[in-house]
């Protein structure tokens, strides 16, 4: 095993790194000193998704996984600047698909953004990464405002508890905020509280007010049904929101050569920058 020195990134807990196994090339996630992966080793080793990136072996030191080059879809839409109405439905077909496997497994991912979902270079299939803050629904009463700012639900948006059961409706809050960047290009508010001025226009229920905001300015026009996604997503109350399953009926047929077509471009378009 030849760890190559080319860094892929560093988060709060690990750094990333390529490394070399034979004759082929994986990455690896090296914890921090008084970082124990213990957790995240113990959750990620368990799940086996084809929206989910791949483990190999590991323990509480380190993870090696299948190596995804070089583009999360943060570095997508940030090229693009918006996605297609199309595009966007199959990113989050995608991300439903492993979100339901992983509550299923009775898992909690907690930081569902942009920057953890990685894009496969040769299909384009996108894969849900960084489990260090998932939590096991069983786990009892769980600390809140655990995630990344403009993403996190209303309900875990303060100090206090929260019993972790509840946390399968904050990822699909964080779900729906994402799905709301990939077809306006940009956050819905920049926090979920009384203090955002924009937020609380859904706090009092005045949703025509929000989308004319989301649309100000925007070329292209989200359709209604897209819009009635996101607000069964975002929704302030965690009971109104839809289920995952509910969320896959209303997503719509996709057309994934269309798809492929424009992730190609995309990619084409961020290896010129380089």
């Amino acid at each position: 095993m030849e760890i190559i020195n080319i860094p892929l990134g560093e988060g709060s807990v690990g750094i990333i790194r390529q490394i070399k196994i034979g004759d082929q090339l994986f990455a690896i996630k090296q914890f921090k000193k008084g970082k124990f992966g213990q957790k995240e080793y113990s959750i990620h080793s368990i799940l086996n998704h084809e929206n989910i990136l791949r483990f190999i072996v590991g323990n509480e030191q380190f993870i090696v996984s299948e190596l995804m080059l070089p583009y999360d879809l943060f570095e997508f839409l940030q090229r693009a600047g918006q996605m297609s109405v199309n595009a966007s439905n199959c990113i989050l077909k995608q991300l439903v698909n492993a979100l339901k496997y992983m509550h299923q497994l009775r898992i909690a991912h907690r930081d569902i953004k942009l920057e953890n979902v990685l894009v496969d270079k040769f299909n384009y299939k996108i894969k849900l990464c960084d489990f260090n803050l998932c939590t096991k629904l069983d786990d009892g009463k769980v600390q809140k405002c655990i995630g990344t700012d403009g993403y996190i639900a209303p309900e875990i948006n303060s100090i206090g508890s929260i019993d972790a059961l509840n946390l399968q409706e904050c990822d699909i809050h964080s779900l729906g905020v994402l799905y709301y960047i990939l077809l306006f290009g940009s956050f819905p508010f920049k926090t979920s509280n009384s203090s955002c001025a924009i937020y609380k226009l859904i706090q009092q229920n005045k949703w025509e007010q929000f989308w004319l905001y989301s649309q100000k300015n925007k070329a292209k026009k989200v359709p209604p049904y897209c819009l009635e996604l996101i607000k069964g997503m975002i929704a302030q109350h965690p009971r109104l929101r839809f289920t995952l399953d509910e969320i896959l009926d209303r997503i719509g047929d996709i057309n994934e050569i269309e798809y492929f077509n424009e992730m190609q471009d995309i990619h084409t378009r961020l290896k010129q920058k380089i």
